[in-house]
């Protein structure tokens, strides 16, 4: 059978009593395992009982809330907390009462049906808030304090005017009599007219911490609640019948450091944490097109992503003494770099290859690209005349020229080093080869 509120209300106190007289009977205990002789054993008693005695008054049901009431002042209930802003500040802190609102469009505490009630001040008095918070079938002391009455706290005594300084004294907690802002908290000042004049209405924002909770609950939920199969099944990337729910690239903000409780009681249980989303703009990714207004695929794109490769191409040659310079010496290492720059052609041109939905783009009017180099990347052009031309390999040897040629335009330095026809062949016979190997396995129309 479930309690009433009175009867919760009694049992949190019971507890609290328990809690304290708990050292007490263990040590009490001990002593009487320990001992047979009927003496100890009673003086034992004895002290258990002196000690007791003033924890048993203190929590008398009447005796406690009269001063738990006289001690609701030193916090305040809220659901938006200043301390959150700086811990050193002083300003009010905010209970908002639940309000109907009706599609409100964003996640704001406005929005949630039930809000998770914080307590701030006077860490040593959160057991004051820990009992106006005891909720039995939707009410609690809060609410019915809201409601200008406590007829859950009749059942402990029959004095009206005993009643009545209880109410007054646990209202203290449910905001400060004057509400003040802090220099520590955040201040806007926003632009209002009133009766014609410009003037400013003072705002202080205020963090939220009934909708902090909230969140920290459902992204804890979602990765350590009942859904680990659901969790196991993500991992090893099988099915499962069941919803996932998940919370990606979430930040954890701290406060309080490690006094979470000089903050507020619900940061104290969320052991100082606050999740934040990830509200970061999307990662801008470029829409590939295909190259119709280039008039070459050794455009400046290609001259962007290569610009690493030449540039430690030119250091080395610039760095050779003169028995390297010799081209029959050099040409082993000079392979080492003339590769890289042959890969990353390639892998250009299966990004350009690649572009299906884009196929025939060589054969547009617009396309300004020569015609050896468009034959070799539209790869999936439907023209036979097209696939007819390309199918003939003319355009190979000219790729492979005006590869040789673009990579001595790049690399020139006549103040360090000169660079002839001898190079310019042998770079056109290194690309040639590789662009052949290159041709044969790439995919053709129909292949894929």
């Amino acid at each position: 059978m479930e309690l009433t509120l009175s009867e919760a209300i009694a049992d949190y106190i019971e507890q609290r009593k328990q809690t304290k007289l708990e050292p007490l009977q263990k040590a009490r205990d001990k002593l009487l395992e320990k001992s047979d002789d009927a003496t100890e054993i009673s003086m034992a008693k004895s002290q258990y009982y002196e000690a007791a005695a003033p924890i048993e008054a203190t929590f008398k049901p009447v005796d406690w809330l009269t001063d738990a009431a006289k001690r609701a002042k030193q916090i305040s209930l809220a659901t938006h907390a200043a301390k959150f802003t700086h811990s050193d500040a002083k300003a009010s802190s905010i209970l908002v009462s639940p309000t109907e609102q009706q599609s409100p469009g964003y996640v704001t505490t406005a929005s949630m049906k039930s809000k998770a009630i914080d307590a701030v001040g006077n860490a040593a008095a959160l057991d004051v808030a820990k009992l106006l918070k005891i909720t039995v079938k939707g009410e609690s002391l809060i609410e019915q304090l809201q409601n200008k009455h406590v007829d859950a706290l009749k059942a402990f005594t029959d004095d009206t005017a005993l009643l009545g300084q209880w109410q007054s004294g646990f209202e203290k907690a449910l905001g400060d009599e004057k509400r003040s802002g802090h220099t520590l908290t955040k201040q806007l000042y926003y632009p209002v007219n009133l009766d014609g004049a410009e003037k400013y209405h003072l705002l202080c924002p205020l963090f939220s911490s009934s909708l902090a909770h909230e969140l920290h609950k459902q992204v804890t939920k979602t990765r350590f609640g009942e859904s680990k199969d659901i969790r196991e099944a993500r991992r090893k990337g099988n099915f499962h019948q069941a919803l996932d729910e998940s919370f990606p690239a979430t930040a954890v903000q701290n406060f309080g450091g490690s006094k979470p409780q000089n903050i507020s009681q619900l940061n104290s249980e969320r052991y100082g944490q606050s999740f934040l989303l990830n509200c970061a703009p999307p990662t801008f990714q470029v829409q590939s097109k295909p190259p119709l207004t280039s008039a070459s695929i050794f455009n400046r794109e290609f001259g962007f992503k290569t610009s690493t490769l030449i540039r430690e191409f030119k250091a080395f040659l610039t760095g050779l003494t003169e028995q390297d310079r010799n081209f029959k010496t050099r040409y082993k290492l000079d392979y080492g770099f003339v590769q890289p720059l042959l890969d990353s052609l390639f892998n250009h041109a299966v990004q350009i290859q690649s572009l299906t939905d884009h196929a025939g783009w060589a054969s547009d009017e617009q396309c300004q690209m020569k015609r050896e180099h468009a034959l070799w990347l539209d790869v999936n052009n439907p023209s036979t005349a097209f696939q007819a031309e390309r199918e003939k390999n003319d355009w190979l040897e000219v790729i492979a020229n005006d590869f040789s040629l673009w990579l001595l335009r790049k690399l020139e330095n006549k103040q360090c080093y000169l660079l002839g026809d001898v190079e310019q062949q042998y770079f056109k016979k290194l690309c040639l080869h590789e662009l052949k190997v290159f041709e044969r396995l790439t995919p053709k129309l129909g292949e894929q």
